[in-house]
């Protein structure tokens, strides 16, 4: 796959799905912005990224490698499929499907999300993080202009 500049443009979407996996799609793209010729900007493989890979019990190097040569995402989609369980990705979806931001530690929520506390309908990580992506990316946007 071709590197992803993270500065450029937020990673897919947190809900996105692929294989039936939540956030897949995301670590993907982190994981080809980690790539030679790539730039993670201020992202991270670490977080829900490596969560994931532990949920599903699927090591990190292996996935960056898959990702690395896979001619797209319908490669990497038959190798998660083939290295966990349907028990897995069910278990994992519930989790990041209900997960707060921090862990459920508010104040800790509000220290990195300052802007959190005018949104009490984002109760949710993966919500804070779409959020988070679109803010991030209008002021890059009006910046620019």
């Amino acid at each position: 796959m071709v590197p992803l500049d993270l500065t450029l443009a937020a990673p897919r979407a947190p809900r996105e799905q692929l294989a039936d996996v939540i956030f897949l799609p995301r670590t993907i793209d982190k994981l080809r912005a980690s790539l030679p010729g790539g730039n993670l900007g201020a992202y991270t493989i670490e977080g829900f990224s490596t969560m994931l890979l532990d949920a599903l019990d699927i090591e990190l190097d292996a996935l960056t490698a898959v990702v690395r040569d896979a001619d797209g995402d319908a490669s990497v989609a038959a190798f998660v499929r083939s290295e966990t369980t349907p028990e897995r990705i069910a278990a994992w979806n519930a989790m990041i499907s209900e997960r707060l931001p921090r862990g459920g530690d508010r104040a800790a929520a509000l220290e990195v999300y300052p802007w959190l506390r005018d949104y009490p309908e984002l109760p949710k990580a993966l919500d804070v993080l779409a959020e988070d992506d679109r803010r991030h990316f209008a002021a890059i946007s009006s910046s620019a202009g």
